[in-house]
């Protein structure tokens, strides 16, 4: 966040760094005392922003944001909570535990905060919750592209690619829920193929919105490059297809 930002704006990141303080107290094996002698800050001070009892100021928060950085490494702590199944990464606890979601959010936030994002797009199902979580730190609005019209009242626009002989991705977004003034960011749990994301940008284009970049939890190898155009993907863990 820039420092020439409003006072809600500071006031809301000084209670971002709170919650980050929170979910490394949950998270890391550490007690305030070796929390603090790893971060380099007062003891005392972490355990009263902890507790709620005072807030930091704009530019303690800046400071202890970016040494809660340095311990709470969202690749690691990404591959310590993920499960495996079949021998694939299996995303599920992550995206169901609260603290990690926060993690991940205030994460992506500092990648893109100055990106003046106001909409988060994302496929349904599995990134739901980080989505959810993320529009809320950007205090953005979030967008759920569907596979079906669940809502027979609304109306919806449709995109979709099709790579015969089996490949078929159908998306529908309500009608109006993106324009022209948006500044969005896709977020995705897992990006290898790129056919949702080149949905997704479809939708961003047909609206005439401004595509901020890609937040994902894993990228996979290349081959999403060679369908969609999108630069700024980033990604707690990138995996060679190999």
């Amino acid at each position: 966040m820039p420092i020439g930002g409003s006072k809600s704006e500071k006031l809301r990141y000084r209670i971002l760094v709170v919650e980050a303080l929170r979910a490394a107290r949950r998270l890391l094996p550490y007690s305030y005392k070796q929390l603090a002698r790893e971060i380099g800050f007062d003891e005392t001070l972490l355990a009263r922003y902890s507790s709620g009892l005072s807030v930091p100021s704009y530019e303690q928060a800046i400071e202890l944001m970016k040494a809660l950085r340095r311990v709470l490494d969202p690749a690691k702590l990404t591959l310590n909570c993920a499960g495996e199944f079949k021998g694939l990464l299996d995303l599920t606890p992550i995206l169901s535990d609260p603290y990690m979601l926060k993690v991940l959010a205030i994460e992506f936030y500092e990648r893109f905060k100055d990106r003046e994002v106001n909409k988060i797009l994302v496929p349904e199902t599995s990134g739901i919750t980080l989505a959810t979580a993320i529009a809320i730190t950007f205090d953005a609005t979030l967008v759920v592209a569907r596979r079906s019209k669940d809502n027979p009242v609304m109306e919806y626009i449709e995109e979709h690619v099709v790579e015969p002989p089996t490949v078929k991705n159908i998306f529908y977004v309500p009608k109006g829920s993106l324009r022209g003034s948006d500044r969005v960011l896709i977020v995705d749990d897992i990006v290898q193929t790129g056919l949702t994301l080149t949905v997704m940008k479809r939708f961003i284009d047909r609206a005439g919105a401004k595509l901020q970049g890609v937040a994902a939890i894993v990228v996979i190898g290349e081959e999403w490059r060679r369908r969609v155009d999108i630069n700024s993907v980033e990604a707690i863990i990138m995996i060679s297809k190999a």
